[in-house]
């Protein structure tokens, strides 16, 4: 007979709801993989169809994560439950605007995306299994915040070259660095707001701060500012530390708004006319995307997730690159996909508002998507904003938010006594 084996501590090591340190490394280093897989390597170049070696490479980093997402589920036990019900609205999206770029003309491109997007799907499905959902934010904010500190370091040339930061490796417009650190930023607010004030806090705060400024995305600095304003409406202040840090931010704020043109310069960007012109660009292809006649089939059906630009017919240019997801949508997948996408919104605007467990993180997150969405594209496509706001939408579920830890290991459960002690002090 053999000898007995002790496998008490294998269930734990492997399970999901109890993540080893490696684990959790290993999540946030797919994630990372992910969001270099889909951000843009040339920041001036809008993919049209093709292949070529940039093409080829990132197919081959989402593959990768795919691939090694499905090895780590496949050695977990007992996973994660995640709802799918948002990935198959956002399938039929994708297959409305894969039967409106055959019309059109365009189907091998939208094809290629249309194939990438289900590939991000699955990765994050997966990964939502393999850790709880806490940790899978803090790991996907996390590389967030280090591909963004990447760029930011090595995209320095870019600030003293036009004023605006942007990356270096990868190569990003100035917009797409401040939505990643956007995020993780909105997510260092609410940890201060329920666990207190910490150096390393307040170091990465500042960092992260300093580099949405230098970006000179203002949309992208609204949309944080909301994001906080609603992180702060649904979890309060908890700690005295952030009053003593709001106590000395708001004088240091109104010195540099009364003695300095700082806040002047990044709302004109030092005084050019880039604010009309690009407003005027925006309500340019907007006018034309939904002057679509009814009668026809893209207003339904859209022409294809590849399309990007569309004609105008305007003095000194032809094209105007979408700038809008809430317009992308409606010319890529027409009202049918806008419908369905609008649909999934609402509904995970409600659930957020009205989930205990989990308003208090993904409301802020959703809303920082939400405000970005306007005038910003990228909420349904092969884009960083896509796999923040699939992320929050699968977590959302009602299978997703009935498979919390059984041992209820949850941050906010964690630090309801703390929070408790701290009152009572």
């Amino acid at each position: 007979m053999s000898a007995p084996t002790d496998t008490s501590r294998a269930p734990r090591q492997q399970s999901a709801h109890h993540p080893s340190t490696a684990r959790m490394v290993a999540v946030g280093g797919l994630y990372a993989v992910l969001i270099v897989s889909v951000i843009p390597w040339r920041s001036a170049t809008i993919y049209s169809g093709g292949i070529d070696t940039v093409v080829i490479a990132k197919a081959l980093l989402a593959v990768i994560a795919l691939g090694a997402t499905v090895m780590l589920a496949a050695r977990t036990r007992e996973r994660v439950s995640v709802g799918i019900a948002p990935a198959g609205i956002i399938a039929v999206a994708l297959l409305v605007s894969a039967l409106g770029s055959t019309l059109a003309g365009n189907d091998s491109s939208t094809i290629v995306l249309v194939g990438r997007m289900f590939v991000v799907m699955a990765t994050i499905l997966f990964l939502l299994t393999t850790v709880p959902w806490v940790t899978s934010i803090v790991c996907l904010l996390s590389a967030m915040a280090a591909v963004a500190l990447v760029a930011a370091v090595t995209g320095v040339p870019t600030l003293a070259a036009s004023g605006r930061l942007g990356g270096g490796i990868p190569e990003i417009h100035p917009n797409e660095l401040a939505g990643l650190v956007g995020a993780p930023l909105v997510g260092l607010v609410i940890l201060m707001l329920r666990d207190g004030v910490r150096a390393w806090r307040l170091v990465a705060t500042v960092v992260l701060v300093g580099i949405a400024v230098a970006t000179g995305s203002r949309i992208g600095l609204l949309a944080i500012a909301i994001g906080i304003v609603a992180a702060v409406l649904v979890n309060g202040i908890r700690d005295r530390s952030v009053l003593y840090l709001l106590l000395g931010a708001l004088p240091l704020g109104y010195a540099i708004g009364s003695f300095t043109d700082v806040f002047g310069s990044l709302a004109t960007r030092a005084g050019s006319n880039d604010t009309s012109t690009a407003l005027d660009s925006r309500f340019d292809v907007w006018r034309v995307v939904l002057g679509w006649d009814w009668s026809e089939w893209q207003k339904w059906i859209g022409i294809g997730l590849s399309a990007k630009e569309i004609p105008v017919d305007i003095k000194w240019r032809d094209t105007q690159v979408l700038d809008s997801s809430w317009v992308s949508l409606l010319a890529q997948t027409g009202l049918i996909g806008t419908a369905l996408i609008a649909a999934l919104v609402v509904w995970c605007v409600a659930s957020a508002l009205i989930s205990a467990r989990r308003r208090w993180l993904l409301t802020p997150l959703l809303t920082l998507v939400i405000v970005r969405s306007i005038t910003e594209s990228g909420l349904v496509d092969s884009a960083m904003a896509f796999i923040l706001f699939f992320t929050v939408a699968s977590l959302l579920t009602h299978r997703s938010r009935h498979s919390d830890d059984p041992d209820g290991l949850r941050l906010d459960r964690v630090e309801e006594p703390r929070s408790r002690q701290t009152a009572l002090t």
